[in-house]
């Protein structure tokens, strides 16, 4: 594909929003719902990666979820092809989804953004629930990562 700007700027004004590309290949997206999303080109790859937060995780919850996100990324049984990860600048959950442009078109890019968008919503429901589970176990447990009675 040779310039993805066009086919963006049309995904856009079909989705009432402001998609252009600035010097570094990449557009930042606020959604209607308040969520923001990331659009990164890298032309080196020929794709385009989808790219938004899941939310942040406790500090002292980390291990639990951290263990039951990479469980749910193996081999993407459970992203449909995105990988979650974590961003630890932004100390937040991420979730990323390579398009390969070879072949794309506009249809399919918009397809995808709509998919990407479904699985972010859901993927970010789940953290949070995973998040709640790991807060009551812990509750459960009195906050002791010992049981040591005396």
């Amino acid at each position: 594909m040779e310039d993805i700007q066009p086919i963006l700027k049309e995904l856009g004004a079909k989705n009432a929003l402001e998609i252009e590309l600035d010097e570094n290949r990449a557009a930042t997206l606020e959604l209607a719902d308040g969520r923001v999303m990331l659009l990164q080109e890298r032309a080196d790859l020929n794709e385009l990666d989808f790219v938004a937060t899941l939310g942040p995780v406790p500090d002292e919850l980390r291990a639990e979820v951290f263990t039951r996100l990479l469980a749910a990324n193996f081999y993407w049984q459970e992203t449909f092809g995105a990988t979650i990860s974590w961003n630890a600048e932004l100390e937040e959950a991420v979730i990323i989804y390579p398009l390969a442009l070879a072949g794309a078109d506009p249809k399919s890019i918009e397809a995808i953004f709509a998919r990407f968008l479904d699985l972010q919503a859901a993927w970010a429901g789940r953290l949070a629930a995973m998040i709640a589970d790991a807060q009551a176990d812990e509750a459960e447990d009195g906050g002791n990562l010992f049981d040591v009675r005396v």
